[in-house]
């Protein structure tokens, strides 16, 4: 089965590189991809939940900024949870594996970094969780990545 995503968009917010209890280093943020829509004849801007862990979040985190264009390359994926209400609910996202910056002919371009870098080829990906215990379940059902406030989070609460 082949579960490949390759999207080009924009850092939608400034990236700050985060650490689990277990000491796994990662970045989640959101991308914003412009589509053209016939209604509205324009292009509108479609937003998407990214996650990158250890080295690709530490390179993204060093060369990356909010509204910097990108181009990245990983996995979709579902978090599934029951929210406090008691909703099952379903969180999409992008498991980030590699990524390359795109620059403007006016911007100076990023200094370049190695190949081998940018890509997460020393790990793979672990299973969803599917089933939240009931005391995990308050804080999953708060925007999971995309909340503002600072949250600490422990292996328990990453789907991952």
């Amino acid at each position: 089965m082949i579960n490949q995503v390759v999207i080009d968009g924009y850092i939608g917010k400034e990236l700050e590189l985060k650490t689990t209890q277990s000491l796994k280093k990662y970045v989640a943020f959101t991308i914003c991809q412009n589509r053209y829509s016939k209604i509205q004849q324009d292009c509108i801007g479609e937003w998407h939940h990214v996650i990158a862990w250890n080295k690709v979040a530490e390179n993204l985190v060093a060369k990356a900024h909010k509204g910097l264009k990108v181009v990245l390359a990983g996995e979709q994926r579902t978090r599934n949870f029951i929210d406090k209400n008691g909703n099952k609910v379903a969180y999409e996202y992008i498991w980030v594996n590699s990524f390359d910056i795109l620059t403007n002919h006016n911007e100076e371009p990023p200094k370049t970094i190695p190949q081998n870098l940018n890509r997460a080829d020393d790990e793979e990906p672990e299973v969803d969780r599917t089933i939240v215990e009931a005391n995990e379940k308050d804080k999953l059902a708060e925007e999971p990545f995309g909340s503002q406030k600072e949250v600490q989070l422990t292996d328990a609460d990453l789907p991952f």
